[in-house]
């Protein structure tokens, strides 16, 4: 059976039905664990990329495939829980194993490569978090297979971290030393995991679609195994993502932002997109009100960062056009220095954004926060992550909302899929204060006002917000 599967998608064939029906009826049950010729076949199948998906759905269809894979019958089409996935759970894994043998040259292990990508989404016909349920599932079908226990555990450890890549890169600081011995010590330091789980991440991501993994995902986890991997054989770390870049014009004028208040604003492309640098006198609120001018230039931000040298603060920000117009320097300028001036009142424009754009239909699922402090050195430095809708503004309302209750944001990763938000901020305080129980609970409900559009304290019974987890009564939106 294997043998013909195989044969097939090598001359990117079908099998005849017929075939088809003899093999359901009269294929012996494999043996377990399998001979190495079976293990062999059924590699070669998985090699030969997309023209081994319309075989394979034939052998499911047949009922072929569940003889060999059993748990298979817990994902045959089963739909997925997010909508940016374009394919049912079964014809996702199929899809991975495809765009799989397109990077097994970029292995020391194929083999492993492509059962992993065929089994890392295994564990969504059970109950309970799909990564750490398919971790044994996995190691029981490698098992079966008749992989060696190395090459088990290897499995069994691509299918429990095969998110933990682009988790990281699209949520966490890629340049912090913390971050990258984080991912470093999950992975057990085997710079040959690192490799597999960075080859399975690229399938799984062409396997959903282009909104799920990007150009800039793609650069930003590509970026993250570079620093884990320079980490791991002690060679020289790259350079940091957002790199500063050179002003290339100047906006100054009469007020705060007059003399020695000079606005820079230097713009650079990227991987899909721009990367802009904001260079100005530091001064609190300075961060969220770049965010603004950015949002109302229809500019969307994925990353960015801020730091300060003898007064002097540097801002990066990677931002992606909305509408395909890039950014203007000399625009930009202007428009901070305005914001810091008062004479451009960022958040009526910004509401004034959403009733144009009908953005401003608040969603049912409210935000939800959390706290990291675990991934981070220095005890009043913290992570705090905002899930929550997506609508004009939602960075420069959450910085803004940040700076109000005295922290400094030095980082950001901002990720959307589809209509939702998932936002990370570094945060610390700038007099070094550590962050108690009453002061979260006040940054909290200031980030549930900012992401919903409400003032602290206007409370609507009719709506609750989840903070560190369910049941906990926030305030709630107004139009």
């Amino acid at each position: 059976m294997l043998r013909g599967a195989a044969a097939a998608a090598r001359v990117d064939l079908l099998l005849s039905p017929y075939t088809l029906k003899v093999l359901a009826v009269h294929a012996p049950a494999l043996p377990e664990p399998w001979p190495a010729e079976v293990r062999w076949s059924f590699l070669r199948l998985l090699a030969s990329g997309r023209s081994a998906v319309p075989v394979i759905e034939q052998l499911d269809q047949e009922g072929l495939l569940a003889r060999m894979l059993p748990e298979w019958d817990r994902v045959r089409s089963l739909p997925q829980r997010h909508p940016w996935h374009r394919f049912t759970v079964d014809r996702h894994l199929v899809e991975a194993a495809a765009a799989a043998s397109e990077l097994t040259r970029d292995v020391d292990r194929p083999d492993l490569l492509l059962v992993g990508a065929l089994l890392h989404d295994i564990g969504k016909g059970w109950p309970g978090d799909h990564s750490v349920v398919g971790e044994p599932i996995a190691a029981e079908v490698a098992t079966r297979m008749g992989f060696s226990p190395p090459d088990v555990a290897t499995l069994a450890a691509m299918v429990r971290h095969h998110l933990l890549l682009p988790a990281t890169a699209t949520r966490r600081d890629i340049d912090d030393l913390a971050t990258i011995d984080r991912v470093a010590e999950t992975i057990g330091r085997d710079v040959a995991l690192l490799e597999l789980l960075h080859a399975l991440a690229q399938a799984d991501g062409a396997a959903t679609s282009s909104s799920a993994w990007s150009p800039w995902k793609a650069h930003l986890v590509a970026a993250l195994v570079a620093r884990v991997r320079a980490h791991l054989v002690a060679a020289p770390a790259p350079g940091p993502v957002l790199e500063p870049t050179t002003p290339q014009v100047s906006s100054s004028g009469p007020g705060s932002a007059g003399e020695g208040g000079r606005i820079s604003v230097g713009v650079r492309d990227v991987a899909d997109g721009q990367q802009v640098t904001f260079l100005a006198p530091d001064r609190p609120g300075l961060f969220s009100r770049c965010a603004g001018v950015l949002a109302l230039n229809q500019l969307d931000v994925r990353a960015a960062s801020t730091s300060v040298e003898d007064g002097q603060a540097t801002s990066v920000f990677a931002v992606r056009p909305r509408f395909g117009r890039a950014p203007v320097p000399e625009i930009l300028a202007d428009g901070v220095r305005a914001a810091l001036e008062g004479t451009l009142p960022l958040a009526d424009r910004l509401r004034q954004r959403e009733i144009d754009y009908r953005q401003h239909v608040d969603r049912a699922a409210p935000p939800r926060i959390s706290w990291h402090d675990n991934e981070v050195d220095g005890a009043a430095s913290s992570i705090v992550e905002v899930r929550a809708g997506d609508r004009a503004g939602l960075l420069y309302r959450l910085t803004s909302a940040l700076a109000d209750q005295g922290l400094d944001v030095t980082s950001a990763r901002i990720e959307t899929l589809g209509a939702d938000a998932l936002d990370s901020f570094y945060v610390c305080d700038p007099a070094g204060a550590t962050m108690d129980a009453d002061r979260r609970r006040r940054v909290e409900e200031a980030l549930v006002s900012a992401a919903r559009g409400t003032t602290p304290g206007a409370a609507d019974p009719a709506s609750s917000a989840t903070v560190g987890g369910p049941g906990v009564k926030r305030d709630t939106p107004s139009a």
